[in-house]
């Protein structure tokens, strides 16, 4: 587990005992996927990366903290904003964050096929 999703899954596990809306955590999940984002010279693999951080840090306060499994589709809705919105280079790499994000979704499907939050899930991922 990295650095960036252990700090996501802190911010995030915070917000959700807070009670604090959706609103706030898809702002605050953008603002940590910028900062990372402008924090060095990333490539896609890097930017795709720090989604798919953000994205299992959400599975897994779904998983260990009973979180909605709403708070998955808000993470990964903001993460996906974050990127798309950052503008220039990173923008470009939408699709590789894209694919990072389905892919953790996907994981989970598999391995939580007995959930039925999970295909769900996958179901409403974003398609930009």
């Amino acid at each position: 587990m990295s650095l960036f999703e252990e700090t996501m899954a802190g911010e995030l596990a915070g917000l959700l005992r807070a009670g604090v809306p959706a609103r706030g955590v898809r702002l605050t999940v953008r603002e940590l996927i910028v900062t990372r984002i402008e924090r060095g010279p990333l490539g896609p693999r890097e930017v795709g990366d720090a989604v798919a951080a953000a994205m299992r840090a959400a599975c897994r306060l779904v998983r260990e903290l009973d979180a909605p499994p709403e708070v998955v589709e808000t993470v990964c809705r903001a993460a996906l904003e974050a990127v798309r919105g950052h503008g220039g280079e990173s923008a470009r790499w939408l699709a590789e964050a894209t694919s990072a994000a389905s892919a953790v979704l996907e994981e989970q499907a598999r391995e939580r096929s007995d959930e039925e939050a999970w295909p769900w899930l996958v179901g409403r991922m974003p398609r930009w």
